[in-house]
């Protein structure tokens, strides 16, 4: 098992590469002991998620959370190893529909003071020419096949069959058509990229129902039981540990359900 001093050790080989300004240190020495040698030395080394998803993850929890700081350092990191501008835009482009209009909005606009900082950066922040529909009704079609691409068909008549569809089906139509239709139809983030990010948004906001529903739909795509696991274990630090817990248990349940 790994030692405190070789967490810490890890932690400061880690966190190097990305460093970030803070007064915690000389404000709660004893906080930073523990923070760091948790979080960098511990559970963004942890096996069984690729490094880019945690950061996927992990900016997706911060964005629900909506903290300038947090949402900034995280933000720099993932550019810092390889993510790209367009790509960090688009997962607030994707969370619209998962954290809402205000923390996206805010998301984009701690991105863009993000990207500002380095020449390469900037360079590198090219719109995406996004092949966009011309009609609702063509936007669903195409979500409609995207889903059961993805998901399988169970999918659609989950979605199609919903509560929200039964009881305000304009709306619904306009937010799926949209949503499944143009953005998981962009080429800005891959399909396994975009579940992680509505996983941890999901998990971040408490939406326990939905959550459920969409383990069983990463699953159909091909992520893994661990993976899944990773992901909340990765975005629940950041919103807090009740969060993972609760997260497992509806894990638990659908992979009871679901074949080894």
């Amino acid at each position: 098992m790994t030692t405190p001093e070789e967490l810490s050790q890890r932690a400061q080989d880690f966190a190097a590469y990305w460093p970030a300004p803070s007064d915690i240190p000389a404000i709660a020495p004893d906080y930073s002991r523990i923070q760091a040698p948790l979080v960098w030395g511990g559970i963004w080394q942890a096996p069984g998620l690729d490094l880019k998803l945690r950061s996927f993850a992990t900016i997706s929890a911060q964005c629900v959370n909506g903290w300038d700081f947090g949402l900034q350092r995280q933000i720099r990191v993932g550019l810092t190893m390889g993510i790209t501008p367009p790509q960090i835009k688009g997962i607030f482009i994707q969370l619209l529909f998962y954290a809402g209009i205000p923390a996206t909005v805010h998301g984009l606009l701690q991105a863009q003071t993000v990207i500002n900082e380095r020449d390469e950066w900037k360079a590198a922040d090219v719109p995406l020419a996004a092949d966009w529909l011309e009609t609702v009704a063509a936007k669903l079609e195409r979500g409609r096949a995207i889903r059961r691409q993805h998901w399988g068909e169970q999918a659609n008549r989950e979605i199609e069959g919903s509560l929200a569809q039964r009881m305000t089906p304009e709306a619904s139509a306009i937010v799926d058509g949209y949503n499944y239709g143009e953005v998981w139809a962009r080429d800005d983030l891959l399909p396994k990229e975009r579940m992680v990010c509505v996983l941890a948004a999901l998990m971040s906001r408490g939406h326990w129902q939905q959550l459920r529903r969409h383990i069983r739909y990463a699953l159909n795509m091909g992520l893994s039981r661990k993976e899944i696991c990773e992901v909340f274990s990765q975005a629940g630090w950041y919103r807090g540990w009740p969060h993972v817990e609760d997260a497992l248990e509806q894990a638990q349940a659908v992979f009871a359900e679901e074949r080894p």
